[in-house]
């Protein structure tokens, strides 16, 4: 029997050690959840910015664009003084008028530009408010994970300490073999009670042999799912 209690205090720190290593699988998932939500508000402050600056590009570029064509007008007003005959101030009056036109909707261009500009440099501030208080969130949830983890952690090497002060306490070599084997396969647990003539672990009905053998402290396996069985006082 001593071996069964033993198994069974063993079970209930390798239960909690089971449950604590489950969670701390779970934080870098946690970890990544939230990287992955700050990523793309970084993503999306970074999408205005770089909207932002083509339209900066872009403004410098119409505005080089219309100085040139100022200029190309300016040089062909001061030919008319130099023509020499109607039709020749005619068609440099024509061609005046042309680049003025065009000179015109470039302006209208660029005024349409710079109101976008307005309410992307807009954007990029609401976009920037945003992505600093989602960094602060990030932070503090990220910190909060990772000492929850050190936690877990703590907790699962202080009842590591403890599993080893059972099994060094006294468990037969065979015994402590087995119950390893099982609980690696089978997970959480390894040991598990007959309740009503059935094994707990896959409720298979139990031989009232089988229940009589565990009572005198035979120690037993399922046929079915091979855990380890014993049963509790008040069976």
């Amino acid at each position: 029997m001593k071996n069964i209690e033993t198994l069974i205090e063993l079970q209930k720190i390798d239960s909690r050690i089971f449950k604590i290593n489950e969670e701390i699988k779970n934080k870098p998932r946690e970890i990544s959840a939230l990287e992955s939500s700050f990523s793309a508000r970084s993503a999306s402050l970074k999408a205005a910015e770089d909207e932002f600056k083509h339209a900066q590009l872009e403004h410098k570029s119409l505005e080089l664009e219309l100085q040139s064509k100022e200029q190309a007008a300016d040089k062909q007003k001061s030919q008319l003084g130099q023509v020499k005959s109607n039709k020749e101030y005619s068609a440099l009056q024509l061609e005046i008028g042309k680049m003025k036109a065009d000179n015109s909707l470039l302006e209208e261009k660029i005024i349409e530009l710079l109101e976008k500009m307005d309410g992307l440099k807009q954007k990029v501030a609401s976009e920037k408010e945003k992505f600093l208080l989602e960094e602060k969130k990030f932070k503090e949830e990220k910190n909060e994970i990772e000492i929850a983890l050190k936690s877990l952690r703590e907790q699962s090497d202080s009842l590591r300490v403890q599993r080893k002060v059972i099994v060094d306490a006294g468990i037969k070599p065979e015994v402590l073999a087995l119950y390893e084997r099982i609980l690696e396969n089978r997970g959480e647990l390894a040991i598990v009670p007959v309740r009503d003539d059935a094994c707990s672990g896959c409720y298979l009905s139990m031989r009232p042999q089988v229940v009589n053998e565990l009572r005198l402290g035979k120690l037993l396996t399922c046929e079915n799912c091979s855990r380890i069985l014993y049963v509790e006082n008040n069976e």
